[in-house]
């Protein structure tokens, strides 16, 4: 055990080590990280929906965007929509790569959430196309007052798919999705769970050891060295939770357990996604860096298992190894 432990635990110093020295084009918000062959893609906000790649996890460049033209439905649906499009979330499942991303306007609590597929993530192989579903859920259908935004795609071990979404109107939902569409089971009158009902955004679900580990921002997004972003977390038996903090109190009375918060140098930080390879889990945020003056930087960091079973920050013997490592990454 001592002969496995010690080379992990040294990948894993050197990794926290490294994170001062990601470089490239870092400006980053709401990321989320695959990996395909040897090239690592982040996906986040922007138009279209940005991409970045990297070789190594540290050095990243720009490498253009999903859609290269704002689609008809997004302001048919949301007339305020520019193209600018919110926290994508992305898996691999069944031989295509599932994009799950917000259509929205600032300040409009009136969301979508669509779907796009595509077999490769390299433009540059002939199979290389994204193909648009259109809309999964939106407004009218996702829960009464609640915001359709930020999604993220759960395959549980059965082979059932859910979507965690929702922002701060309302809460967090929680629906079960069509495997072969990708869409919902019920489109007029979907079946909802309340995971919430006031926080949150940016929320994502690992499972590990048994546990569903729920994660979700709160605070002030989007405003530089005065936003107030933080991590909090939760966990259930089962994913439809209800989800407790460490105290056994419920997420839906608003009882959370903080995970990740600022500090002077990155006062807000959040809006996370999950990566796992080689049996270490890592946690893929944004920060409102001061160096940066305020600008939201990308953070890669890995995630441990305190001695009650809780993830954290702080180097443990334990590593978080999420389970469904393997639906989310196609390494060849």
């Amino acid at each position: 055990m001592k002969k496995i432990l010690i080379p992990l635990l040294l990948f894993c110093f050197q990794f926290v080590n490294s994170q001062a020295q990601l470089k490239g084009d870092l400006f980053v918000h709401d990321p989320v990280m695959i990996r395909q062959d040897s090239l690592y893609y982040v996906f986040s906000t922007g138009n279209g929906v940005s991409i970045k790649t990297s070789t190594d996890r540290i050095n990243w460049k720009k490498s253009g965007r999903v859609f290269q033209q704002p689609l008809a439905w997004w302001k048919t649906d949301i007339p305020e929509q520019d193209g600018h499009i919110w926290a994508p979330d992305i898996h691999y499942r069944d031989g295509k790569y599932h994009l799950y991303y917000s259509v929205s306007a600032w300040m409009n609590f009136n969301s979508s959430i669509g779907y796009a597929t595509n077999k490769t993530l390299n433009p540059n192989d002939k199979n290389y196309k994204w193909e648009d579903h259109g809309k999964v859920i939106d407004f009218r259908n996702g829960g009464e007052g609640v915001n359709c935004i930020d999604p993220q795609t759960f395959v549980d071990d059965n082979g059932r798919v859910w979507l965690f979404y929702g922002s701060y109107k309302s809460g967090l939902r929680l629906t079960e999705l069509n495997k072969k569409t990708g869409k919902l089971n019920n489109e007029l009158s979907p079946k909802l769970y309340t995971l919430t009902t006031t926080l949150g955004e940016g929320v994502f679900v690992i499972k590990a050891d048994g546990w569903y580990y729920i994660f979700a921002s709160r605070g002030r997004c989007c405003s530089g060295l005065e936003s107030t972003y933080q991590v909090v977390m939760g966990r259930s038996r089962k994913i439809e939770g209800p989800y407790l903090n460490k105290k056994g109190e419920s997420w839906v009375d608003n009882h959370y357990t903080l995970f990740l918060e600022g500090n002077y140098d990155e006062p807000g930080r959040g809006h996370n996604g999950f990566f796992t390879e080689n049996d270490t889990t890592f946690i893929v945020y944004h920060a409102y860096t001061r160096s940066a003056e305020g600008k939201s930087l990308l953070n890669i960091k890995p995630v441990y298992l305190d001695n009650n079973g809780w993830p954290t920050l702080e180097v443990t013997g334990k590593i978080l190894n999420d389970s469904g490592k393997k639906r989310k990454q196609v390494i060849r």
